[in-house]
């Protein structure tokens, strides 16, 4: 077994993780990341939009404020949001995006000012994208991870690549400690610390259609539940309503619905006239998601998808604002000005997750989460460029946060101390080909039962078969040690999936991504969070509000910020 010790250790390789990282940099404590691939070359930030919401003063100009950016969060929230975490959001954006500048990221500007725009759900021109120095599309976020990870690289900060953390070793209410597994040999790494951040990303990879990495499995929130934290939201999953379905499958970002982008049905109509007449495409994403998903289910669709026309934006438009986009469709013959393209809806990323205040903190004394790992900032949905600008915010909170924990903290000694991961599990042995059978058999479950329309009957068939599927998992070991990975993956992935059904069967409403079709319309007295815990390897629902919820930490967490 290979040991390490550090006073923090970052779990995760994306925004959230580098910015933490870069934060904490300044301190005298010593500093780890551990992550599943190459540190800036995974998780969500690599395939995201490369956009951010903040109000600069380019939008001030035009009639924007913090106090909107706040109001316009919580509405598509549908008032599940933390307000204590969505003001903390909307009032640090402007001057960590402007960070980001002096630390190497190029946003588009016209004559020097930022070219601000206004995608769905926003009222106003908020959100602003990165330079692409000619990345592929599908990578088009290595525009941001690239230069941070440069950051990282000289600010000389050790990191531990290629390993998956997959328990947090907890000794008297504090965190002491984590165990990884090395995804190629398969051996155990052991490591002891004063603290811990949790910014491993989401779980998009749990559905079968989505816009995700495969690393995105939802270790960060099966290692919380199993450290005794509470999940919150878990619900909330956003699907992003057009991803191209031909090569190459790449999302089709939302602002362009805003520049003149229609959708249309196999007839050519413009079908959202019958779903959101108001607001068309200019609709949130779990509108839009949810009018292609039921017009596809009426016959209205083409192939699993429907058509995507762009042909009604401005040509100097789209050559300013998406020259990427451009470019990767001409490669496949495909002119935007002319021709309509197939899309369809895929998850896209986890408004829910772990139950965290404004600096951080989790219930478990020396856990912090950020980014997506973290819920609360968007409630029941989740504006367009919010993402982002969460994991820099959060990530760089937790990052001094951390620091003033730590450096007031004794280290507690994890080592001497017996932990087996494999302890208990001496049944059959379960082979990489049967483990990755059962991840197929979770993901399409999960498109099915847990996807954009949802009923109490699919959920709860759902929930048993993963609930069967978790303990006959826990009844066996891997086959071999280069299976280790690949196995307690897995059981990440029941344990975050379970949490999401179980949530989802709970709530019985339809707010914001959340859609029941048993109970198809919100209900006022449901306007607050369900809290998911795992209790004796049982995943419980309950209800609790956003104030409750932070207040609950504010009681067990000791220590300072």
């Amino acid at each position: 077994m290979e040991r390490r010790k550090t006073d923090i250790l970052i779990i995760g390789g994306g925004l959230a993780a580098m910015m933490a990282a870069l934060e904490a940099a300044g301190s005298p404590l010593s500093i780890l990341i551990a992550s599943k691939g190459k540190v800036g070359c995974g998780g969500a930030t690599l395939m995201a939009g490369a956009n951010f919401a903040a109000v600069l003063p380019e939008g001030e100009a035009q009639g924007d404020c913090i106090s909107a950016h706040v109001e316009e969060t919580c509405l598509a929230g549908a008032g599940i949001n933390d307000r204590d975490l969505v003001d903390t959001l909307a009032a640090n954006a402007p001057g960590d995006l402007l960070l980001l500048e002096r630390l190497g990221l190029e946003f588009i500007k016209r004559e020097g000012r930022f070219d601000l725009r206004k995608p769905p759900g926003h009222l106003r021109p908020r959100t602003v994208f990165t330079v692409n120095p000619g990345f592929p599309m599908q990578i088009r976020g290595k525009s941001i991870t690239a230069p941070l990870r440069r950051r990282v690289l000289e600010k000389g900060i050790p990191r531990l690549e290629g390993v998956a953390i997959v328990k947090l070793i907890v000794v008297n209410g504090s965190v002491a400690g984590a165990l990884g597994v090395d995804r190629r040999t398969g051996e155990t790494v052991s490591f002891e610390c004063k603290a811990v951040i949790l910014a491993g990303g989401g779980g998009g990879f749990l559905y079968e259609k989505n816009t995700n990495p495969n690393d995105l499995t939802g270790d960060s929130y099966a290692l919380a539940m199993e450290a005794g934290c509470p999940l919150r939201d878990m619900e909330f999953v956003q699907f992003f309503p057009c991803v191209h379905l031909g090569s190459p499958r790449v999302p089709i970002s939302s602002p362009i619905l805003a520049d003149g982008a229609v959708l249309r049905n196999r007839e050519g109509e413009r079908f959202l006239a019958r779903y959101e007449p108001e607001r068309m495409e200019l609709a949130t994403r779990d509108a839009v998601s949810r009018a292609i998903f039921r017009e596809i289910q009426m016959g209205g669709g083409i192939d699993g998808g429907v058509y995507l026309d762009i042909t009604g934006v401005p040509r100097d438009l789209l050559a300013f604002r998406f020259p990427d986009l451009i470019a990767v469709f001409r490669k496949q013959g495909i002119d935007l000005h002319k021709q309509w393209i197939r899309v369809a809806p895929a998850a896209h990323f986890f408004m829910g997750g772990v139950v965290i205040d404004r600096h951080c903190r989790t219930s478990v004394a020396g856990l912090y989460a950020a980014g997506e790992a973290a819920g609360g900032v968007h409630g029941a949905n989740r504006l367009s460029g919010n993402g982002l600008s969460d994991a820099l915010v959060f990530g760089r909170i937790a990052g001094r946060s951390v620091v003033s924990y730590a450096r007031e903290r004794e280290g507690v000694s994890s080592s001497g101390r017996a932990f087996d991961l494999d302890a208990g599990r001496r049944g059959p042995m379960l082979g990489r080909e049967k483990i990755v059978e059962l991840r197929k058999a979770l993901k399409k479950l999960m498109w099915d039962q847990v996807g954009i329309v949802r009923t109490g009957t699919g959920l709860a068939g759902a929930l048993a078969r993963m609930e069967d599927w978790q303990n006959r998992l826990e009844e066996r070991q891997p086959g071999c040690p280069e299976d280790r990975g690949v196995f307690f993956e897995a059981r990440s992935m029941l344990l975050a999936a379970r949490a999401v059904a179980g949530s989802a069967l709970f709530r019985e409403e339809s707010r914001g991504a959340h859609f029941r079709d048993d109970f198809p319309d919100s209900k006022a007295e449901l306007t607050k969070s369900v809290i998911a815990r795992l209790d004796a390897g049982k995943i419980r629902s309950a209800f609790s509000t956003a104030s409750s919820a932070v207040v609950a930490i504010a009681s067990r967490v000791t220590g300072t910020p």
